[in-house]
């Protein structure tokens, strides 16, 4: 067997096999997904097996939107999500260049405190949670939601920026310094425009993990007209009967929001988490 030949099938059974094993695991349950919203839910129960629907039809929408008030928990994720979302991409810009640019005591050991709190799972820390929350009248509120997620937000996206700020020389802020740049400017003006794409990263996994929440929403919040999007679909599924077809519905407008995202960020996400080259 010639060497190309044998890279090629090298390269086939290491990278496009496990890549389309991998795009039939995602692919096939959001198909099926996409399928049953657009069914009669009689249909469903029936039992009978249809690759496509029969009849096509919108009204699990258009039920599940304003009869079910998904319309309300779309809102909500909107206002957590994008609240948290614009105050986390600030302070991990700063906490980011900071780590990258300032040396101080216990560094080292600060950066890696920031890393373990990622590693303890939000399950263990609810109690300790709800108490505080309570403490400060947060409880059913969603300005505490906004403010537990940029609790949690900061930490890893900071340690996101740092190594993106810190792909670029200092010599940078040096030059920039001299040509009478204040320390903001340097910021806005020169590592801003140069960490663009690694910015964009941060972002776009702040809003994911914001929009994708579950537990603290559904610990803390009481009050049905300020669930979010991922707590209310929890309530599409009935104690004796699910109207799956709505149910798929739900979550297919669920999606909307992420994959419109990743449509518009994908070209940047890819020199992002390439941690970008400084800009000439």
């Amino acid at each position: 067997m010639k060497p190309k030949t044998k890279k090629k099938i090298i390269r086939i059974f290491i990278l496009y096999i496990p890549l389309i094993i991998f795009l039939l695991f995602i692919g096939i349950p959001l198909f099926w997904a996409l399928s049953l919203s657009f069914r009669d839910g009689q249909s469903i129960i029936s039992g009978a097996f249809h690759l496509l629907p029969e009849r096509w039809i919108l009204d699990n929408y258009q039920y599940v939107w304003q009869a079910n008030n998904l319309n309300v928990y779309f809102k909500n994720s909107l206002i957590t999500s994008f609240g948290a979302v614009f105050v986390v991409g600030i302070l991990s810009l700063f906490n980011g260049y900071a780590l990258s640019r300032f040396e101080f005591p216990f560094k080292r050991g600060f950066m890696i405190l920031l890393l373990m709190t990622q590693m303890v799972p939000i399950i263990f820390n609810m109690t300790p949670i709800f108490l505080m929350m309570s403490k400060l009248k947060l409880v059913n509120s969603l300005f505490g939601i906004i403010l537990l997620h940029i609790a949690s937000g900061i930490p890893y996206n900071s340690l996101m920026m740092k190594s993106f700020i810190g792909s670029i020389p200092k010599e940078v802020d040096e030059a920039a310094a001299i040509d009478g740049c204040n320390r903001a400017q340097i910021i806005f003006k020169v590592i801003f425009p140069s960490v663009r794409p690694g910015f964009t990263t941060v972002i776009a996994y702040a809003f994911i993990t914001c929009w994708n929440e579950y537990l603290m929403s559904f610990t803390l919040l009481t009050d049905a007209k300020k669930f979010p999007i991922s707590v209310g679909l929890k309530y599409l599924v009935g104690e004796y009967s699910t109207d799956y077809a709505a149910l798929a519905a739900g979550c297919i407008i669920a999606l909307i929001p992420p994959i419109l995202l990743f449509a518009y960020v994908q070209k940047h996400l890819v020199s992002g988490l390439n941690a970008g080259a400084v800009k000439g």
